[in-house]
């Protein structure tokens, strides 16, 4: 199912939260946490058998594991080490022989056709991140992880410990396209004594982010594709590409991209909250950003802590110590310690996304770039220039010197290929006349444009506005940017029902014809 989908929302989802307080109410937590754990396999149900089968097994032998290694009965350092590399080696195997095999395969030997043959299995490479920190947790032996495995003895303690660790790695709010949740992030508020039971504020601010995240997807991110996919498909296939239309396609897809992702998980926060579960915020006005850096804090947040996490930081440690073993000094120990694991960590976030060339690319792109914004920011001149200008001039300036930067690596995202991206790029210096017919400068697009940038640049975010009631959990804390008199807060009264009442029904009327979330095929 989607979570645009008129049955999923008007008849799945009420019909779940109903049955969740019912039975948290009446029966407890452990109830409640099975209403969940239903609802999710009913939901993700539609995705295939196949695809279900694979989600049931890598939940069954990652809790197997993940029991093992939490368990104090293995005191053995080494057999712990071996379960816990057996599980990661399981994890990310299953990931890559069913998103790179064939793609491989297809680099390898373009005539033999697919391999395996099959649809990459929904939101694998999200609970196969998942379940790749929980064992790490685990292995830890985190507290939060042995209370939430508390109780495994017999048939009734394994049934509840898995129907706690079903709901923990399939919550369907997050199966698909994240957020990437941590045991210790979840584990409190699944086992408070009250969870369960119904709190209007959990339901007042889950339907605002519902509303708001429908909003932007259906509203502003669908509309935008209308500028953005007929000239990306023309420069696929080689036709005429005039530059208005190849600035709007670039312009337009900055947007949408944001609108569309950051639209589902907003859903997908609101969701949760309506089963009193906050998630991590993955989202955090990202398009605001001052540099790289700050972009990589406020767009897709959750993958960016679980790549850095397994790439850059035992990366960042094994080149430190290599550095200081050859006594390399300066750029020589920055070499090793920082700029090759930058360069490595941003490559396997490319080609999460796909192994293509454009991902790529891209990859390598945002790389050098982070790598350079580092050692501009570590250096004697940046550090003059902070000491005597503000945290917000350096913001907005930052602000507009990444956009088209990052406009362009977003388009360079959305190309089929590195050929049809430098058509895109060479056709905005392609003027000529309008078309007989043809509306000169696309004004009703432009205007597009504009409505979405002033809503990202000049209006506070949801988070923002709902800040007095904890929406989500903050991974980082960034500055605001939104024009002060703009800075209002949500409050549970008459007027912002009104408003988002509004909202919710001028987004119902685009239900007939949604797209699917972007990012979904990932």
């Amino acid at each position: 199912m989607l979570f645009i989908d008129p049955l999923f929302l008007f008849a799945v989802l009420p019909l779940a939260i109903c049955l969740f307080y019912v039975f948290g109410t009446l029966c407890g937590p452990s109830a409640a946490l099975g209403v969940i754990v239903v609802t999710s396999a009913i939901f993700y149900a539609p995705y295939g058998a196949l695809p279900f089968s694979i989600l049931a097994g890598s939940l069954c032998v990652n809790l197997a594991i993940g029991l093992g290694l939490s368990s104090a009965r293995f005191v053995s350092p080494a057999i712990r080490q071996l379960l816990l590399t057996g599980g990661l080696v399981f994890n990310f195997l299953l990931l890559g022989a069913f998103k790179y095999f064939d793609q491989i395969a297809a680099l390898v030997a373009p005539m033999a056709g697919p391999i395996l043959g099959v649809v990459i299995p929904a939101g694998i490479s999200f609970y196969t991140f998942h379940q790749a920190v929980f064992l790490l947790d685990a292995f830890k032996r985190q507290e939060d992880v042995g209370k939430f495995l508390a109780g495994a003895d017999g048939a009734g303690g394994k049934l509840s410990v898995f129907t706690r660790y079903a709901a923990f790695v399939a919550l369907f709010p997050q199966l698909i396209i994240g957020p990437i949740t941590y045991m210790s992030e979840f584990s409190p508020q699944a086992l408070r004594p009250g969870f369960g039971r119904l709190r209007w504020v959990d339901l007042q601010v889950g339907v605002t982010l519902v509303i708001v995240g429908l909003f932007k997807k259906l509203v502003l991110a669908d509309n935008l594709s209308t500028l953005v996919s007929p000239t990306f498909a023309g420069a696929s296939t080689n036709l005429p590409i005039s530059s208005n239309d190849a600035i709007m396609a670039i312009a337009g897809y900055f947007f949408q991209l944001y609108f569309d992702f950051s639209g589902y998980s907003d859903i997908a926060l609101g969701i949760a909250r309506c089963f009193s579960i906050r998630l991590p915020i993955n989202f955090d006005s990202p398009l605001r950003a001052s540099g790289i850096v700050d972009w990589y804090r406020r767009w897709h947040i959750t993958l960016t802590r679980v790549i850095a996490l397994f790439v850059f930081t035992p990366l960042s440690l094994w080149g430190t110590r290599y550095a200081a073993q050859r006594g390399y000094k300066g750029w020589k120990r920055r070499a090793f310690g920082a700029w090759l694991p930058f360069l490595l960590n941003f490559q396997i976030i490319a080609l999460w996304h796909a192994a293509k060339g454009t991902f790529a690319l891209f990859g390598l792109f945002h790389g050098l770039w982070y790598v350079l914004e580092t050692e501009v920011k570590a250096s004697k001149t940046f550090k003059a220039y902070r000491a005597r200008t503000s945290d917000r001039f350096r913001g907005l300036t930052g602000m507009a010197i990444s956009t088209l930067p990052l406009m362009l690596s977003l388009a360079l995202f959305r190309s089929d290929s590195v050929n049809a991206f430098g058509k895109l790029v060479a056709s905005v210096g392609n003027f000529a006349p309008p078309e007989i017919g043809q509306v000169d400068g696309n004004p009703r697009g432009w205007l597009k444009i504009a409505i979405a940038a002033f809503i990202v640049y000049l209006l506070p975010n949801i988070y923002e506005v709902l800040r007095n009631y904890r929406p989500g959990i903050v991974t980082y804390e960034n500055r605001s940017t939104a024009v002060a008199i703009l800075r209002v807060a949500w409050r549970p009264n008459l007027v912002w029902g009104l408003y988002l009442g509004g909202l919710a029904i001028v987004a119902f009327t685009y239900l007939n014809i949604p797209a699917p979330f972007l990012y979904a095929g990932f």
